[in-house]
């Protein structure tokens, strides 16, 4: 029966140290864990909001006249538009603190947009108009110089300095959970958004932010990466409220999810910033809304798609600008980042659920009830949570060492496992012999030292009784011979 030592059942159930080994060493650190796309999108998607504004007012637009040759622009005089503005914009934002700081676009939530939007019809107008007057030839090399979209911008920037605006506007976060079908419904049930700070000079240095902030608090914030972590090839994802998704008013504040990599950084026209292309999936709407990576951290804020124009002859990239930017912003606006605690504990919930101490896992969960119920429904967590109770009650959870070491002994399934226990068996064993050794060389000495400890005391009582003899006779081999007086004769 010595075989039998070496069944594999037993050796699984004998490779204590090996299984313990692996149970108790930790899995995951926290910031590098790696999520699957489903915990990731629970861990960032109650921190992606949709950004509502609703632009009234009026305009007057003046005509202008250019010269694409000479690159000049004058305005036609007695000659304007008047617009009357009533538009609703929307796009995407994220939230950056749990006091109901959210970043976005400045483009989504400035009044340059509507201006740039107006103006651009009279540029356009005044441009086509002069292309009547030039060769094909002449035209083309317009289009193809490097300086015609900066020609362009400086036309819309003159407009706007020459026109006349008395617009208004209104800014309002969209509630999570919403179901109107109107826009103005939405933003009547909406939270009113301050704008704390926003780049109004976004079209000329590309620094397209924007920081709002609501009266709620307790917002479940997302933690902002590190932009110098990012590399072609890495992979990212994107959370956003694309136009294109909108199938039907059902659902306007249900976020889209897409994936994709970093397949190129590019620099901007001014050479200062660093711009992210990517291949995942966006549209208009999802201006504003996070790139984020694998870990669920903000890497850098989606800003704007590849031009119409160029889509028509291929395919269509997103670019976001890196997070840095938006944590300057901040900075400025005495504003310091900081995760939520639905990020924090749930961070913590899932990485004691991959290692099945539910007990953990369940109390960490629990905790990102303390995320404003507004902003959190718990679909998020309860899947985990019933899982969680699901293990317990069929006694698969490791909610102590023994059943850590028992799960991870009956999990056990990859050969190295069994070589590495293997060794530390060996070792067990041979260490387990050696004390043993130890301790019977340990019993042995001791006994020698008792027999010695009794040999001395023999020796020590048998002098004493020799010296208690000597004492004894002593007296009488000393005694003096007695001097009694002789009788007399």
């Amino acid at each position: 029966m010595a075989h039998a030592f070496f069944n594999v059942s037993l050796v699984r159930k004998a490779l204590f140290f090996a299984s313990l080994f692996f149970v108790v060493t930790p899995h995951h650190a926290f910031g590098e864990t790696v999520l699957l796309e489903e915990a990731l999108a629970d861990l960032v998607k109650p921190s992606v909001v949709r950004i509502a504004e609703h632009v009234t007012g009026t305009a007057k637009i003046p005509a202008v006249k250019v010269d694409i040759k000479q690159r000049l622009v004058a305005v036609i005089p007695n000659r304007f538009t008047e617009v009357t503005v009533d538009e609703y914009l929307s796009g995407s934002g994220f939230i950056i603190h749990p006091d109901g700081y959210i970043a976005t676009n400045a483009h989504v939530v400035s009044l340059e947009t509507i201006k740039t939007s107006l103006a651009s019809e009279s540029a356009l107008s005044a441009i086509y108009e002069n292309a009547l007057s030039l060769s094909e030839a002449e035209m083309q090399a317009f289009l193809n110089d490097e300086g015609s979209q900066k020609f362009s911008k400086e036309i819309i920037r003159y407009i706007i300095e020459h026109g006349e605006f008395a617009l208004t506007q209104e800014v309002v976060v969209l509630r999570p959970l919403a179901t109107e079908s109107k826009m103005a419904d939405l933003m009547a049930s909406g939270f009113p958004a301050s704008i704390i700070a926003v780049n109004q000079h976004f079209l000329d240095d590309e620094r397209d932010v924007a920081l709002l902030q609501i009266a709620e608090r307790g917002l479940p914030a997302l933690a902002l990466g590190r932009a110098d972590d990012v590399s072609v090839g890495k992979n990212v994802f994107i959370f956003g409220f694309p136009s294109t998704a909108e199938i039907n008013q059902r659902n306007p504040s249900e976020a889209t999810f897409t994936r994709g990599i970093i397949s190129a950084i590019r620099g901007s026209l001014d050479g200062q910033l660093e711009i992210f292309q990517t291949d995942a999936k966006v549209s208009q709407g999802s201006s504003g809304g996070p790139l984020f990576n694998e870990h669920g951290e903000v890497l850098g804020l989606i800003t704007f798609q590849t031009d119409e124009l160029s889509r028509t002859a291929g395919d269509n990239f997103a670019f976001a600008l890196p997070i840095g930017i938006v944590e300057r912003q901040a900075l400025e606006a005495r504003i310091l980042p900081e995760e939520g605690v639905y990020g924090q504990s749930f961070r913590s919930g899932l990485n004691a659920f991959l290692e099945k101490r539910c007990d953990s896992a369940l109390s960490f969960f629990q905790e990102t009830t303390k995320t404003n119920p507004l902003f959190l429904s718990e679909d998020y967590v309860k899947p985990y949570q019933e899982k969680c109770l699901l293990w317990q009650t069929e006694g698969r959870s490791r909610d102590s060492y023994w059943a850590e070491f028992r799960d991870g002994v009956n999990t056990m399934s990859n050969p190295l496992l069994y070589i590495f226990g293997g060794v530390i068996l060996s070792f067990g064993i041979l260490g387990a012999m050696m004390f043993w050794l130890l301790r019977q060389l340990r019993r042995e000495e001791n006994e020698i030292d008792l027999l010695e400890y009794r040999l001395r005391a023999d020796e020590q009582e048998l002098l004493r009784h020799e010296r208690a003899a000597v004492e004894k006779d002593t007296p009488r081999r000393d005694r003096p011979v007695s001097s009694s007086p002789q009788k007399k004769v």
